[in-house]
């Protein structure tokens, strides 16, 4: 402390020195400072142990800011653009890191439609920039999982962009074969890499699942005479599908009705009508792709879930009266639209007498009334989509299990009382919310 004290005096005595001695003392101090400051910043730029890759790619204002990205996983990311780009590694910057948690995998994988399941992923999404390109990747913790974003444009690798040959050769020769034109004479004029949500989706569903199972590949457009069709293909092109939308006339499973199928379908409405088949004639037939099982069999109330069945909606002209089929392209289901008031056959839209002896009976028995005193006042042909519907539920789920019946009103006094009936008459409900 003492000598401390005594250099106060000697500083203040300062006006006893030559003025050039004391500039040269200060700048002499300054300058031994700013070397111990220069020394220390730049041991703090660079520590051992940083990601020194990720670090020398980095914009002065992002460097030391790599959220914690090991550089393991940063050299993937960089070797992996600089593949994709076509360029060397050196030419490859890492502009931005931000540390993230992924709800679930479909988020991750940059999944367009996601469920909002939490799964969640840990890891960090990193953009990083090639030439004049910006590829954004999403990397798990682990590094185990890292994952570009698909809309990226990638022009280094076997998948890129750019169609390959044997894929559009396929796709130009399934659509002579189904256009019978020349393949000379068509052209792809549109190729787009794509990620599908799921199967459903890649198979040109209209109402699909939001479940996310990625299908990578392409949309490829071609040019057919005057109409452009569109097709979907994976990247192995192991599978391609035309947009059933298209209307083809070169294959066996063209638009055009088969004349066996449209046979089978006459012979039934004229079993069903009990008229001449030749009196009969299909007004229309269209080329159909149903969603499932539910739609192709007239379900109200369906599930979204897609299991499609492929072939027709075919019109049929009974006397004044449309009727409407389904049938698949092998002919194996042919479904009539149970709204359909057919009169040829046993489960026709008339209720047999039979059935309505027995409704009549219980609604005596119920109501306590001579069985001759009530009467059958409106039967309705009916789907009832699953036996929570038949039973009168309130609240019913969408699962298509159905039930052809019938809906009865009885009148009971100066009441209505409705009746649901299955076909064989082995189930017989009646309203609950029916005064008893």
């Amino acid at each position: 402390m003492k000598s401390n004290i005594k250099l106060f005096p000697t500083i203040n005595s300062t006006s006893n020195f030559p003025k050039g001695v004391v500039f040269t003392i200060a700048l002499t101090s300054l300058l031994s400072l700013g070397q111990g400051f220069i020394g220390n910043y730049s041991a703090e730029a660079a520590p051992r142990g940083e990601p020194i890759q990720l670090s020398q790619r980095l914009p002065d204002h992002f460097r030391n800011r790599s959220n914690g990205l090991p550089r393991r996983i940063a050299n993937i990311i960089i070797n992996d653009a600089a593949r994709r780009g076509r360029v060397t590694s050196n030419q490859v910057r890492i502009t931005q890191v931000r540390s993230q948690t992924f709800a679930n995998p479909c988020i991750f994988n940059f999944g367009e439609v996601c469920t909002r399941e939490y799964n969640p992923i840990k890891g960090w999404e990193v953009i990083v920039t090639v030439q004049n390109q910006y590829f954004t990747y999403h990397v798990d913790e682990s590094g185990s999982q890292i994952v570009l974003d698909p809309k990226t444009t990638d022009s280094g690798s076997d998948n890129s962009y750019q169609l390959p040959r044997a894929i559009a050769n396929n796709i130009l020769r399934d659509a002579s074969r189904r256009s019978g034109e020349n393949i000379s004479n068509l052209k792809i004029t549109q190729a787009t890499r794509k990620t599908f949500g799921n199967a459903c989706e890649f198979n040109f569903g209209e109402v699909c699942t939001q479940q996310y199972d990625p299908i990578q590949g392409w949309e490829v457009i071609v040019r057919v005479e005057g109409q452009s069709w569109t097709y979907h293909s994976n990247e192995s092109g192991s599978q391609i599908v035309l947009d059933p939308q298209i209307s083809d006339s070169g294959s066996e499973n063209s638009g055009q009705l088969p004349r066996a199928i449209a046979d089978r379908i006459l012979r039934d409405a004229a079993r069903r009508s009990g008229e001449d088949v030749n009196d009969l004639r299909i007004s229309q037939s269209t080329r159909k792709t149903f969603g499932n099982a539910c739609e192709f069999n007239f379900g109200e109330v369906c599930t979204r879930e897609y299991n499609p069945i492929r072939g027709w909606e075919v019109i049929v002209r009974v006397r004044r009266q449309t009727w409407t089929y389904h049938v698949d392209e092998s002919g194996s289901r042919i479904v009539l639209d149970p709204q359909v008031s057919d009169s040829g056959s046993e489960n026709s839209g008339q209720l047999p007498s039979a059935i309505a002896d027995k409704i009549l009976r219980d609604a005596a028995r119920r109501s306590g009334e001579d069985v001759n005193d009530l009467r059958i006042s409106e039967s309705t042909r009916k789907t009832f989509s699953n036996r929570c519907v038949f039973n009168f539920g309130e609240i019913c789920t969408e699962e298509y299990n159905p039930i052809r019946g019938w809906e009865v009103i009885v009148r009971v006094r100066r009441q209505t009382w409705t009746y649901h009936v299955d076909e064989s008459a082995s189930r017989i409900v009646l309203d609950p919310d029916i005064g008893r």
